[in-house]
């Protein structure tokens, strides 16, 4: 794979090559992007509006294809691909608000769909085998050695362990599901940006519990706010509890150990929300 330098340096011939294979007018690309480009653009022999998504990682770019396409009705549509592009041809989610951003919703209400989205995807058993499994991300803790208690460490390190040994249940999960993955399209929500795991199905629910990173509530102590959204999933799904709580804690040590590799820093609603799980 090339570098993204390198990559970006012949994005504006790429996306002319994008617009001519799936006959679109010129890609108006997105602000704040970062790991992918995503644009808008509309098809001109029918003035659909469509969405581009590409990136120097073909092979990742094929995996979110694929996943897309395991889940219609609930994931963003896939309209076409091409792998040698590495890019994504998907409909354009309208309004397209985002449910971090639909502030008609209380935290209950967004923690309510939530669950249903993800009641939704599991009702499918898929397994595949281009994802990778959800225990390859404990080598990410490593990061944080030194830099936290190391109780807290040994915690998560062990629940990673422990939660994946089983794989007798395992299931393709979205990986990232959170407020700010999962859009208004028309009267219903479909998820996207996946990750793509392989994993125990309760993982689902522990990114959303620290999330949204950018606009956590902060009407109640977030003791509350972690018990309350606790109850609604334990009452609404079938996980465990005490496997949820787990779960939570290590993905948010997960998260924590992301950013300090980028910052040296211990900062963020995940590490807050990793002591008080402990």
């Amino acid at each position: 794979m090339i570098s993204r330098e390198q990559w970006l340096k012949g994005l504006a011939d790429h996306l002319r090559q994008l617009e001519m294979l799936w006959d679109l007018e010129p890609i108006q690309l997105m602000d704040n992007l970062s790991v992918h480009i995503v644009g808008h653009s509309k098809r001109k022999s029918d003035g659909l509006a469509v969405v581009v998504k590409t990136g120097p990682d073909i092979d990742l770019i094929d995996r979110e294809k694929q996943w897309l396409r395991h889940f219609p009705g609930y994931a963003v549509q896939v309209l076409g691909a091409e792998k040698s592009h590495g890019a994504i041809l998907m409909e354009r989610l309208e309004p397209g608000v985002t449910l971090k951003q639909a502030t008609e919703h209380d935290d209950d209400e967004k923690t309510l769909i939530l669950a249903s989205m993800i009641k939704g995807l599991h009702s499918r058993s898929i397994i595949g085998g281009v994802f990778k499994h959800l225990s390859e991300l404990a080598k990410d803790l490593d990061v944080l050695e030194g830099a936290v208690d190391k109780k807290l460490l040994a915690k998560a390190r062990g629940i990673f362990a422990e939660l994946t040994l089983d794989r007798s249940q395992d299931r393709l999960l979205h990986g990232d599901l959170h407020h700010g993955n999962i859009l208004k399209h028309k009267v219903s929500w479909k998820v996207i940006d996946p990750h793509g795991y392989l994993g125990d199905p309760t993982f689902e629910m522990a990114v959303m519990m620290y999330n949204p990173l950018d606009a956590f509530p902060t009407n109640r102590p977030l003791k509350k706010t972690l018990e309350r959204r606790f109850a609604i999933l334990n009452e609404q799904l079938y996980f465990d509890l005490q496997r949820m709580k787990m779960w939570a804690f290590a993905m948010a040590m997960l998260s924590t150990a992301w950013t300090f590799e980028d910052t040296q820093k211990l900062l963020g609603i995940p590490f807050l929300v990793a002591q008080e799980l402990q």
